[in-house]
């Protein structure tokens, strides 16, 4: 999915922090969902196109990547659950300590699933497809 954004400031010579225009959200298919509205998100300049800040952009959102980056968060740490509790009860513990011992293993999860994304960070950001403006006077 491409979106139009403006570009608030240049973070790294690959990254871009951009906010999406009210106008861009009023058209955006995803609206209803989005938890970016008016806020400042990253957006990976993979191409290293020359971009400044004011200037609009459009980016892709990969939709394949976006459903992977969703089931990653939340499946992983879940499918930890049932793996930690029956490890526990299987090491003879009480079922009280297996329940505790699962919920341990579902914030494993969630640290795993955190360092996962720290490493891939740039594959799971927009990407900066094309610049369509200069800068813009206001």
């Amino acid at each position: 999915m491409y979106e139009v954004v403006t570009v608030t400031r240049n973070i790294s010579p690959d990254k871009v922090e951009v906010v999406c225009t009210s106008s861009a959200c009023s058209g955006c298919k995803g609206s209803t969902f989005c938890n970016t509205k008016g806020k400042k998100f990253e957006a990976w300049n993979e191409n290293k196109l020359p971009v400044g800040e004011g200037q609009e952009v459009e980016i892709y959102l990969k939709p394949s990547r976006t459903i992977a980056g969703t089931l990653i968060t939340l499946i992983a740490p879940l499918l930890l659950f049932p793996l930690g509790y029956f490890l526990a009860v299987a090491a003879g513990l009480g079922v009280g300590a297996s329940f505790l011992i699962a919920l341990g293993s579902i914030a494993l999860g969630f640290v795993g699933v955190w360092l996962y994304f720290k490493r891939q960070a740039n594959h799971y950001l927009p990407v900066v497809a094309s610049v369509l403006s200069e800068e813009r006077e206001e």
